[in-house]
């Protein structure tokens, strides 16, 4: 065997041992964990929004960002950067909900009961402007189950939890 011949079957046996190395530690250090699912939006850093009722107890404010891969909650605390998060409404309850186009794609924001109609008409225009803003006032009922952009049902929505209080 020549000098050249052992380098390269050296060099080759180092690059094949490299790659395994790093095809197990990329299968035992995945970033895609179908278990831990990550935001689609990249605004978003979580996919789970406080639920406890005491944290929604004082508001009547509700604003979103909109993106085609989901909603961004902005306000308030309990939804801060989360995607599609569940909503806590009282009800009864007045509420305003208040979102801004945030990629110049058409959007709105419905909220639906479980046959998926519209409840007590409470839907947006909607708009594609970057930084239009729209703003809806409604009374949560118990027929709320979600809300979405009815242009982008499978990945603008998110759950209406509405309890008694």
């Amino acid at each position: 065997m020549t000098p050249s011949s052992a380098d390269r079957r050296t060099f080759l046996s180092g690059v094949a041992g490299a790659l395994v190395a790093a095809s197990v530690a990329g299968c035992l250090n995945r970033d895609d964990d179908p278990d831990d699912p990550e935001p689609v939006v990249d605004a978003a850093e979580s996919l789970e929004g406080d639920t406890n009722p005491a944290a929604w107890r004082d508001v009547d404010e509700i604003v979103f960002d909109g993106y085609v891969g989901g909603w961004v909650g902005a306000e308030p605390a309990a939804i801060d950067r989360v995607e599609n998060p569940t909503l806590v409404l009282v009800a009864g309850r007045e509420y305003e909900i208040t979102w801004e186009n945030m990629d110049g794609v058409h959007h709105n924001i419905a909220f639906w009961d479980a046959d998926h109609d519209v409840v007590a008409d409470y839907s947006t225009d909607g708009n594609e402007t970057i930084g239009e803003v729209e703003t809806l006032e409604f009374e949560a009922t118990p027929a709320m189950e979600h809300y979405l952009c009815e242009y982008q049902q499978a990945g603008q929505i998110g759950a209406v939890r509405v309890i008694d209080t």
